[in-house]
C-alpha cells in the first residue's frame, strides 16, 4: 500500500500547469527553429524571428514564476500571520485588464518624408505586453519614411489582474533591408567606405576590396542570419494610466540614429488601456431579500430578488426578470460613502434584520432588509464588505463599467502592400469612378422629373417625341412665337370651332407608354444593360 505524499496532487497543480506551459513553448522553439533553416522569404522569416522571442520570453516568465513559488513561505507561517490582522488576509478581486488601439507617431524629417521619391528604406515592428508570467505580442507591421504613424489594431487582454498590476510595453524594431541577408557586394561597402573615410584612405580601401582581396571583411558565400529584432523604446502602465478612452503615455527611447533599426519616434504612444474589475461585471452575491415597505403608517414587508454588483444592489422580483432585461424594481447605491448595519433589536422573533444607509441632500436615506437565516445574514454582511474592499482598491475603475471592444480585423499579407515612396504619390486627384446602385438612380430621376416620376408621369423630351409621331412621311410646319392660350392649349390654331382632335397613334414598332416597362428600364439601367 502506498503511502500519499503531502499536500497530494492538488498542492503541486499550479507547479504542474506551469512546467506543461513550459515543455509547450520549448516545443513551440523547436519547431520555430525548424522553420527557419529552411525559410527564404521575407514575410515567413520576420515572422518567425518574432515568434522565436515571444516563446523565450514566455519560458523565461514561466521559470521565474517557479522559483517565486519555491521562495514563498509555508502555508502555515502565512495562516499565523494573516491570523493577526484580518484586513492583510483579505484580497481584492481580479480584473480583465486590455490594451487596444496603439498609436505611436513617428517625426520623420520633412526632406525624407516628402521628397523621398525612390523606394525608402522599411522596418519591421511589433509590440510585446509583459505582466507577471503572461506575454502577449501583436501583429508585425511594416513602417517606411512615408508612414506617420504606427498603428496596431489588436486587442490584448490579461484575465487576472491584481490592483497593483504593471503592463510593460516594449517596442521591437527590424530593418528590412539590411538585417534579413548578408551578401557579398564589396563594391557597396567600398562605395560607403570611400564617402566615409578621407580621400587618400578610401581610395586605397577601395582599390583593395576591387582587387578581389575582401576575404577578411565579407563572408564569401551568402549567409542568412535572419531578422534581429531590437528595443525601440518602452512603457509601463499601471492602474493610474486605466481610462475608458484614448490617452497618451510616454516612451523611454533606446538607441540612437546609428543604429540599424532605429525610428524617428516623437517619444509618446496613445492607446485604450481598460480595467474591468470582476465586482463590476460579475454578481459578487444574489439571493432572495425582504425588503420593508412603510404603507399608510403600516410596516409591511415585499419580498425580492437582490443583486450585488457594479456597486449598486439591483432588486427584481424574480431572477426571470433579469433574463428578461427588465428594469429593477429598487436600486440601492452601495459605495464608500453607505454604511451597512446589522438590526437585531427583537430577540423574540430573532429577525435578521439589516440596514443600508445612504446620503442624500444632507440626510440618510435607510432602506431595511431581513434575510431568511443567520447564516444568510452572515454571507450578505461578508459580501459588503468584500464589496467595499473591492472599490477601495480598484479606484475610479469602479465609477462605471468600461467596456472592452474586441474587434478582430482581416489584414493583408505583410508584404503585399504597394510600397508607398511619398504621401502625395498615392493620392489621387481624380474622383473615383462611382457605380450608381438602383437607388440612386430612381433618387437621379425624381429630381429630375420634379417628382412626376413617382406618379407615372414622366414625359419625354421633345425630339423623342416628334421623332416617334413622325417617321418622316409627313409635312411638318414650323411656326415661331407661337404662344397658345392656356384655355386653348389642346386646340388647333386653325381650328375655329375650337374643337379638340385625337392625337395620331404611335408607331406600330413602339409599343405604348406602361409603368411596367419603366420598371423594367430602370432595373436595366442599375444592371448597365445599353439600351
Amino acid at each position: 500500500m502506498r503511502r500519499r505524499q503531502p499536500g497530494g496532487p492538488g498542492a503541486a497543480g499550479p507547479e504542474c500547469d506551469t512546467q506543461e506551459k513550459i515543455n509547450f513553448e520549448v516545443r513551440m522553439r523547436e519547431g520555430i527553429c525548424k522553420l527557419l533553416a529552411v525559410s527564404t522569404q521575407k514575410e515567413q522569416l520576420l515572422r518567425a524571428v518574432k515568434n522565436l522571442m515571444v516563446c523565450n520570453a514566455r519560458i523565461r516568465a514561466y521559470r521565474a514564476q517557479l522559483q517565486g513559488r519555491k521562495e514563498e513561505p509555508s502555508p502555515g507561517r502565512t495562516e499565523e500571520q494573516s491570523s493577526e490582522n484580518e484586513t492583510k488576509d483579505r484580497m481584492a478581486c481580479r480584473a480583465k485588464v486590455a490594451i487596444s488601439d496603439i498609436r505611436i507617431p513617428l517625426m520623420w524629417k520633412g526632406s525624407d518624408h516628402f521628397s523621398k521619391k525612390e523606394k525608402s528604406q522599411r522596418y519591421a515592428v511589433f509590440c510585446l505586453f509583459r505582466m507577471g508570467a503572461e506575454v502577449f505580442d501583436t501583429e508585425v507591421t511594416i513602417v517606411d519614411e512615408a508612414i506617420t504613424d504606427i498603428c496596431f489594431e489588436n486587442v490584448t487582454i490579461f484575465d487576472e489582474a491584481s490592483p497593483d498590476f504593471q503592463v510593460k510595453v516594449e517596442v521591437y524594431s527590424c530593418c528590412t533591408e539590411e538585417s534579413l541577408y548578408i551578401t557579398n557586394t564589396p563594391k557597396k561597402l567600398a562605395k560607403k567606405l570611400k564617402t566615409s573615410l578621407s580621400k587618400a584612405t578610401g581610395k586605397k580601401l577601395k582599390a583593395a576590396l576591387e582587387e578581389d582581396s575582401t576575404e577578411p571583411l565579407v563572408p564569401a558565400d551568402p549567409v542568412i542570419h535572419g531578422a534581429k529584432y531590437s528595443l525601440l523604446a518602452y512603457t509601463t502602465l499601471g492602474l493610474e494610466s486605466a481610462e475608458d478612452n484614448f490617452r497618451t503615455h510616454n516612451l523611454t527611447i533606446t538607441g540612437n540614429e546609428e543604429s540599424s533599426f532605429w525610428l524617428p519616434l516623437y517619444g509618446n504612444m496613445c492607446c485604450r488601456l481598460v480595467v474591468q474589475p470582476t465586482c463590476m461585471a460579475r454578481d459578487m452575491m444574489a439571493g432572495f431579500l425582504n425588503q420593508q415597505q412603510m404603507v399608510g403608517g403600516l410596516t409591511s414587508w415585499r419580498r425580492l430578488y437582490c443583486v450585488l454588483r457594479g456597486g449598486k444592489l439591483l432588486c427584481y422580483y424574480s431572477p426571470e426578470e433579469i433574463e428578461a432585461k427588465v428594469e429593477p424594481t429598487l436600486t440601492v447605491s452601495i459605495n464608500k460613502e453607505t454604511r451597512i448595519r446589522a438590526v437585531d433589536k427583537d430577540s423574540k422573533r430573532r429577525a435578521n434584520n439589516f440596514s443600508v444607509i445612504n446620503p442624500m441632500s444632507g440626510e440618510g436615506v435607510t432602506q431595511r432588509f431581513a434575510t431568511d437565516s443567520r447564516d444568510e445574514l452572515h454571507q450578505w454582511m461578508e459580501a459588503f464588505w468584500q464589496h467595499f474592499y473591492d472599490l477601495s482598491q480598484w479606484k475610479h475603475c469602479c465609477e462605471e463599467l468600461m467596456k472592452i471592444e474586441i474587434m478582430s480585423p482581416r489584414k493583408p499579407p505583410l508584404f503585399l502592400t504597394k510600397e508607398a515612396t511619398s504621401v502625395y504619390h498615392d493620392m489621387s486627384i481624380d474622383s473615383p469612378v462611382k457605380h450608381e446602385g438602383l437607388a440612386d438612380i430612381i433618387h437621379r430621376k425624381i429630381e429630375e422629373s420634379n417628382g412626376e416620376f413617382l406618379l407615372g408621369q414622366q414625359q419625354e423630351s421633345a425630339s423623342a417625341l416628334w421623332a416617334s409621331l413622325f417617321d418622316g412621311s409627313h409635312e411638318m410646319t414650323v411656326q415661331k412665337n407661337m404662344h397658345l392660350d392656356p384655355k386653348r392649349d389642346a386646340t388647333s390654331p386653325k381650328d375655329s370651332r375650337g374643337k379638340k382632335r385625337r392625337a395620331p397613334p404611335p408607331p406600330s414598332e413602339k409599343s405604348p407608354y406602361s409603368a411596367e416597362a419603366q420598371c423594367l428600364c430602370i432595373f436595366c439601367e442599375a444592371s448597365w444593360c445599353n439600351q
